[in-house]
């Protein structure tokens, strides 16, 4: 069965689950050192040292082990109304065959390319509502599954503690992309929301914002990740350094 975080003697094995999958493990973890246990937005339970499970906004993030029982995740999901898991894809299968859904995969992956120099004038701290415009432009994910307040209200709980980074592009006199650091844990840095407007697409700005990100993680002496989104997309992270190293999913409810 899981076990609701309630107090701070259990925080240690929460954090140890968390380093079954370090995208998903530190966005758990992000979440615990940006809301604690007394703020009901966001909940908390383990099974032991066998998964980290994180609840926020009707969407449950899982660092599990692999093979764990999927049944009481499956339980927690119904008991509280969950519409999206996001976990690795043999667990996300395993719950899809035990609550229906549809689901999406594609790659984990990890920076192993050198060291990144060089100058970003072009790249500074992100205003929330200009990003958000550019998320909503350059995807239809952003349109169907994120409100600004939810989105906003989320993202500054993680500013104002320094734990996360948030940043736009700006060419032309506008915002025309964006991109984050959205969570660490004490190995990583996860990348995430790189995104530019589809006018400004191919000419290399995402490639741009995704280097400055990797430069920024490099400065704290940790290693980049990232979620790929789509397989095709693999192959741009590719060209930067990146390398797949499993398969994430998502079971939508």
């Amino acid at each position: 069965m899981l076990t609701r975080l309630e107090s701070a003697d259990q925080v240690p094995v929460f954090i140890r689950a968390c380093g079954h999958e370090h995208v998903f493990g530190s966005r758990a973890l992000t979440a615990l050192r940006a809301y604690g246990l007394e703020d009901s937005r966001a909940r908390f339970w383990t099974r032991g040292e066998d998964a980290a499970l994180y609840l926020a906004d009707d969407v449950l993030t899982v660092s599990a082990r692999p093979g764990m029982d999927p049944g009481p995740i499956a339980e927690l999901v119904r008991a509280e109304g969950v519409r999206e898991v996001d976990t690795n894809r043999d667990q996300c299968a395993a719950l899809q065959a035990l609550l229906g859904g549809t689901t999406e995969s594609s790659y984990y992956m990890v920076y192993r390319g050198g060291s990144l120099e060089g100058q970003f004038p072009d790249i500074g701290p992100g205003d929330l509502r200009a990003v958000f415009s550019v998320l909503q432009r350059s995807h239809t994910y952003y349109q169907t599954h994120l409100r600004f307040e939810t989105w906003a209200a989320d993202l500054r709980q993680k500013l104002d503690r320094g734990l996360m980074e948030l940043y736009q592009m700006d060419a032309d006199g506008q915002t025309v992309g964006t991109g984050c650091i959205v969570s660490e844990d004490d190995e990583c840095g996860v990348i995430a929301a790189v995104a530019v407007v589809p006018e400004y697409r191919h000419r290399g700005l995402g490639t741009r914002v995704t280097r400055f990100l990797v430069k920024r993680i490099q400065e704290k002496g940790k290693t980049p990740r990232l979620i790929s989104g789509y397989d095709e997309v693999a192959e741009l992270y590719r060209q930067v350094g990146f390398e797949s190293c499993g398969r994430w999913g998502e079971l939508y409810l």
